[in-house]
């Protein structure tokens, strides 16, 4: 029976939350997921804020670390923004 997208990545961050950053390999073997399935989910949650990926490792953000990144993100007065991991000042728009 297939699972849900929302199901997987519940599964998925659950599985992050657990003991620390973990490889995508790690993920597959955990969960018994096809790694295409594993690969999908923590895209999803990368771009939702929910995940981050350094040096080949997945790891949960805090809630802190997510609060600031969706303001670097969506609000148009953010002085700085986030860009591949560094916080960099806004450049001024022209």
């Amino acid at each position: 029976m297939p699972v849900k997208d929302e199901d997987l990545d519940w599964i998925v961050y659950h599985v992050l939350s657990g003991k620390g950053a973990k490889t995508e390999e790690t993920i597959v073997r955990e969960t018994g997921f096809p790694a295409g399935d594993i690969r999908a989910s923590l895209t999803r949650m990368e771009s939702n804020l929910l995940i981050e990926c350094r040096e080949g490792n997945y790891d949960v953000l805090s809630i802190p670390d997510m609060l600031f990144r969706c303001q670097c993100r969506y609000a148009k007065d953010s002085p700085v923004v986030i860009e591949d991991g560094v916080i960099r000042v806004k450049k001024p728009e022209q």
